[in-house]
């Protein structure tokens, strides 16, 4: 019985087993395919290129594996390249389009903000349904310049993922967004004002 390939075969894992010339051949298929990528980005528009919604997210993935496919495959034309990128993005394009334009769609499709804390009391409901840690949320917090849970009036996460935070006026009693960091990196615990007795 004869072996399709030996194991640790270095010149079939390094260079491959397709003729010298192909090489050429990839090189060039990059050029076509980063060209088609430039066009679909250019369909997309300046939305696109900012923050990624959902939809957009997806479709990154599957121009990723699209234009691999056609790079690293021999038996891959870059035809059906092209009309997965072309087809892909034209059903995102048209899903944002019926989603401006359409409640039932927009519904269906994206997701709703979800308020997380509400004056410096986090919903820890609202976390577990969105798959969102407690430390991921306070370090959007002090991001925002929170240094106490109780300096919190709002916090939203986003539909593109980012929380937003709107803070009250008032003056942290203490700073219990940033005591336990400190503590952390001093590997003890942090001095605390010693309070007189009287």
């Amino acid at each position: 019985m004869e072996k399709d390939f030996e194991p640790f075969d270095w010149i079939r894992i390094v260079i491959g087993q397709q003729p010298p010339l192909y090489l050429l051949e990839v090189a060039f298929k990059c050029v076509l395919v980063f060209l088609l990528l430039l066009l679909v980005m250019r369909i997309m528009g300046k939305r696109g290129q900012a923050k990624l919604s959902p939809m957009q997210q997806m479709l990154l993935i599957a121009l990723g594996s699209a234009a691999g496919d056609a790079l690293l495959y021999p038996t891959v034309a870059l035809l059906y390249a092209a009309v997965v990128l072309f087809g892909v993005t034209g059903l995102t394009v048209g899903l944002e389009y019926l989603s401006g334009r359409s409640h039932w769609v927009r519904d269906r499709v994206e997701s709703h903000p979800r308020l997380l804390v509400h004056d410096g009391v986090v919903d820890g409901d609202a976390l577990l349904r969105e798959r969102t840690t407690e430390r991921e949320l306070h370090a959007a917090l002090r991001v925002s310049g929170a240094r106490s849970m109780s300096q919190v009036r709002y916090a939203i996460l986003e539909v593109d993922g980012e929380i937003s935070v709107f803070l009250n006026d008032r003056k942290p009693a203490e700073e219990d967004l940033i005591l336990p960091i400190i503590e952390a990196s001093r590997g003890t615990k942090a001095q605390r004002p010693a309070r007189s007795s009287q």
